[in-house]
């Protein structure tokens, strides 16, 4: 382990997870969720930044994408701080109103754009299903199959270095074998001693999915 210490600050870095691709992604970072004021996004980022933290988190539907792009490249333009952009791991999501083939495809050119980066890190699908339907809707899978294609085909372009799923249930992931040339790398969900998980948790582990919360 490593401490890192900042004026009051004391952080310890973890052991990487290790995907099912070989990248090692850090294993503790920064979320943004609910973050939407651009000044106060970028203080808080490069805050974290200097704390140590080496993941940002955020997705399309957080809206911050454009200030957190902004940060780090101010960031890495600041030769005191010493980062590159391959020392920061940058994670983003697919919202559920871009599901679909043409839609992730654009999401994805479209985060790229806004966070000001060749590459991002890891992109999941946000949500297994689209906005505006019903839950026992059929159409939802077609959907999630649609937007795998996509994130495969941009992960073979090498537009993202790895890819997954977040809120996917067992089920889903079973679904997946169906049509998945590329098994997902991440699975994220809620994870906390009040909302366990214990069997999706498993079967995550024994598929060589790495499981974030």
């Amino acid at each position: 382990m490593r401490s890192l210490s900042i004026g009051k600050v004391m952080m310890t870095s973890r052991t990487a997870l290790v995907l099912s691709n070989s990248l090692s992604m850090p294993s503790f970072g920064l979320g943004t969720w609910q973050q939407y004021d651009p000044a106060t996004v970028k203080r808080v980022v490069r805050q974290a930044l200097d704390a140590g933290y080496r993941l940002i988190d955020t997705a399309s539907a957080y809206r911050n994408e454009p200030a957190i792009g902004s940060a780090l490249a101010e960031a890495f333009k600041d030769s005191a701080l010493g980062l590159r952009r391959k020392d920061v791991w940058i994670t983003s999501k697919l919202a559920p109103k871009q599901q679909g083939f043409n839609g992730a495809t654009a999401a994805v050119l479209g985060s790229l754009r806004d966070l000001q980066t060749d590459y991002i890190d890891l992109y999941l699908i946000h949500w297994p299903g689209v906005s505006g339907r019903q839950p026992e809707d059929a159409e939802h899978k077609a959907y999630r199959k649609e937007s795998w294609r996509a994130l495969e085909n941009l992960y073979k372009q090498g537009k993202v270095r790895a890819i997954g799923v977040s809120n996917y249930t067992r089920t889903h992931l079973q679904e997946m074998m169906e049509y998945a040339q590329i098994m997902p790398m991440v699975n994220q969900c809620e994870l906390h001693p009040l909302c366990p998980q214990t069997d999706l948790l498993r079967y995550c582990h024994s598929n060589d999915i790495a499981f974030t919360a």
